[in-house]
């Protein structure tokens, strides 16, 4: 739909098939030990998602990917991305559908009309209809369309209907968030006690001794200090999902001494292929790696050496092999030109009987070409009439309406080349007749940037690859590692030993397709969380474009709250300051029994005299303003004495509260309740379906299936 839709490989030797097969039914049988069904890939509140209708949902989004793109092949990153949106929208949509249907909310016909048609439509109608010369929203287009609707291809009506469907979910999603929204409402008294907290300020001196100071070895922890500090942090130790943690080593497939010399051999006999080709276009097509822009090419765009050379070398010179990012290089200079990098200018076509363009035209192409010859002696005599006589002459479908204007187009576009390569030579408002496959178009330049200078080269690009034999002895190292150390004390020791660096991969997720940067190891992942493997347990090798890898279970924990045995290494430098900060508050207890004089408090601790205007609710860049149970208390002091101490997350303080500013007196709220409304809509539109998201219970078994 035109108005919504806008080498080499190496093979297999025998050790990898072997390899790769035997991976294969590893980790096919991955999910053997699980009891539920395979025919559902989750469930949302107990209601299933089919695995055929989610993976037909995939497909169609996976198509749709095909003809944006224009490519036929997908890559595995791009097809876990589909799969990963796919599923989010199924979830989205099942979840507040259940809301939906309990509140009786729905999207009558007259009201989806009004959506497509009315006054005021839908957002995606006003996106996409639009009027191509003004660039606004066009209500006749819609009727247009709709009307030619039942004569278009299947395809059309199947994408229309979708799109439908978008509007209407949208529109009930919006229904949805606004019966929420406007449920808020913040009565008065709160809003002057919010004024009261956000304008109460108090003009503090404070002390901060140190508690890094305090050696580690003065501090003894215990059982009940880590779960004293692990009780209050429970919030920042849970997963929402399991997740695992890895060691891994990488056996990276580099080309060796050997394979750089046979294709330094390989590139020597396809130059002297090169140099004696008549056309030397094709055979760079057949034979590079790389595929390089066959037009005019701007300086500074290919890789330096090769820039260089392409600009100072004459036409028809041939560049000698040479190698430069991993790659060799060759090249002959076709052609240079000072040329524009855009132009934009109008056409007027004349067609003639057969080309397909207008089948009521019946003129012949001799007759096309008289007419032609005649409009361009008109035109110029009389550049200015190009749009009149355009609009009512021109074969072009659109030329009625936009008056054949071509608008800038750049050096190197295919499709209006013909244009671009006659514009050169012309200046503005000149004419020229150009043929296309179209018929004759009579080309009027209206503008065009500076000329540059720029070359046309055939570019030959052989990459310095592995070759298969390098792969295979890269894989058989893997092998070899994978089969010698099987526990955690011997993959340690066999890094060490094969000169591999060990890595580590921590909150690891079920449905992750990388680990910490290692591209497509959706496999690898899958064996992590496989019923069968145990912690402890050394993978099989994983094969990840290019990459060799062999992993080590290290640990497995569970969604939500992760216990406090598996958390105690990790958060022991958290539970000794937490420790130290108690020693300190004791010390300045001590402390405060001699003095009542900040100053001579702080020169106790060798500590400084801070001094900070606080409020309520901490919006200020010192440390003591981040504090929030400090600043509570705060609040409650009186006036002149030294107050403490007062322990917090990030030290322990010692305040003296010098000047309470009160609030200023304010009776109209009114802007203050219209921006507490507004952002209360935000947090609707950003959280709603998030909150919503908490409360169902969702099951998801897609790692059974990818």
């Amino acid at each position: 739909m035109a108005i919504i839709g806008t080498i080499r490989k190496h093979s297999a030797l025998a050790v990898i098939i072997v390899g790769v097969a035997i991976a294969a039914f590893v980790i096919g049988d991955f999910g053997a030990g699980r009891s539920k069904p395979t025919t559902d890939i989750g469930a949302v509140n107990g209601e299933d998602i089919a695995y055929m209708d989610f993976n037909s949902k995939v497909e169609e989004n996976l198509e749709f990917q095909r003809e944006n793109t224009g490519d036929d092949k997908i890559s595995e990153e791009t097809s876990y991305q589909v799969r990963q949106s796919v599923w989010n929208t199924m979830i989205r949509n099942l979840v507040i559908g259940n809301e939906l249907e309990e509140l009786g909310m729905g999207v009558s016909p007259e009201e989806l009309f009004e959506q497509v048609q009315g006054k005021n439509p839908h957002r995606y109608i006003l996106q996409y209809f639009k009027d191509p010369n003004s660039g606004q929203y066009d209500p006749a287009i819609v009727l247009n369309y709709l009307r030619n609707l039942d004569q278009m291809e299947p395809k059309a009506r199947t994408q229309w209907l979708q799109f439908e469907k978008a509007i209407k979910e949208d529109r009930l999603e919006t229904k949805f968030n606004n019966l929420i929204s406007k449920s808020y409402y913040m009565p008065k008294p709160l809003l002057r006690k919010q004024h009261e907290q956000q304008n109460k300020s108090l003009n503090i001196r404070y002390v901060s001794p140190g508690f890094y100071v305090i050696p580690d070895s003065a501090v003894v922890l215990t059982d009940a200090d880590y779960a004293r500090f692990y009780d209050k942090n429970k919030a920042y130790f849970q997963n929402e999902e399991p997740v695992v943690e890895l060691d891994y080593v990488m056996f990276e497939v580099k080309p060796s001494a050997k394979d750089r010399e046979d294709i330094a051999e390989d590139v020597s006999k396809m130059f002297a292929d090169f140099e004696k080709i008549n056309d030397p276009m094709t055979f760079v097509n057949a034979n590079s790696d790389q595929k390089f822009d066959t037009g005019y090419i701007n300086r500074g765009i290919l890789v330096k050496g090769l820039d260089s050379l392409l600009f100072s070398s004459p036409v028809d010179a041939v560049i000698p092999p040479f190698q430069e990012e991993n790659a060799w290089f060759m090249a002959k200079v076709m052609g240079k030109e000072e040329r524009p990098d855009s132009m934009q200018g109008a056409q007027l076509l004349i067609t003639w009987a057969g080309l397909g363009i207008n089948d009521s035209v019946t003129r012949t192409q001799q007759q096309a070409k008289r007419t032609t010859d005649s409009l361009v002696a008109i035109l110029k005599a009389n550049p200015a009439r190009f749009e009149e006589i355009t609009k009512s002459i021109s074969d072009y479908p659109t030329a009625k309406d936009d008056g054949g204007l071509l608008p800038w187009f750049p050096d190197g576009n295919e499709n209006v080349s013909p244009f671009f390569d006659a514009g050169v030579t012309m200046k503005p408002n000149d004419v020229k007749i150009v043929e296309t496959r179209l018929g004759y178009s009579i080309f009027k330049l209206s503008e065009k940037s500076p000329d540059k200078q720029k070359v046309k080269a055939a570019i030959l690009q052989r990459n310095i690859d592995p070759s298969n034999q390098t792969f295979q002895d890269t894989y058989t190292r893997a092998s070899m590692f994978a089969g010698t150390y099987k526990n955690p004390e011997a993959f340690d020791t066999g890094a060490v030993a094969s000169g591999v660096f060990k890595r580590q991969a921590a909150n690891v997720k079920p449905m992750d397709n990388t680990v910490q940067g290692l591209k497509s190891a959706r496999n690898m992942v899958r064996w992590a969380f496989a019923d069968p493997t145990e912690i402890g347990e050394v993978s099989p090798v994983f094969d990840l474009q290019g990459v060799y890898v062999v992993a080590l279970l290290k640990d497995r924990s569970p969604a939500g709250v992760q216990p406090l045995d598996k958390l105690k290494e990790r958060i022991e430098p958290s539970v000794k300051n937490m420790k130290k900060i108690e020693l300190m508050a004791g010390q300045i207890t001590e402390a405060m029994k001699r003095t009542a004089d900040l100053n001579e408090f702080a020169s106790t601790f060798n500590a400084k005299v801070d001094t900070a205007t606080v409020t309520f609710t901490g919006m200020n860049r010192s440390t003591i303003a981040r504090e929030n149970d400090v600043l509570g208390q705060l609040f409650s002091l009186p006036s002149g004495q030294l107050q403490g101490p007062f322990q917090g997350n990030f030290g322990v303080y010692v305040v003296v509260v010098d000047n309470v500013v009160e609030a200023p007196s304010k009776e109209d709220f009114t802007y203050e309740q219209r921006m507490d409304f507004q952002g209360w809509n935000n947090r609707v539109s950003n959280s709603l379906f998030d909150a919503l998201k908490k409360q169902a219970t969702i099951e998801d078994h897609r790692e059974m299936f990818y």
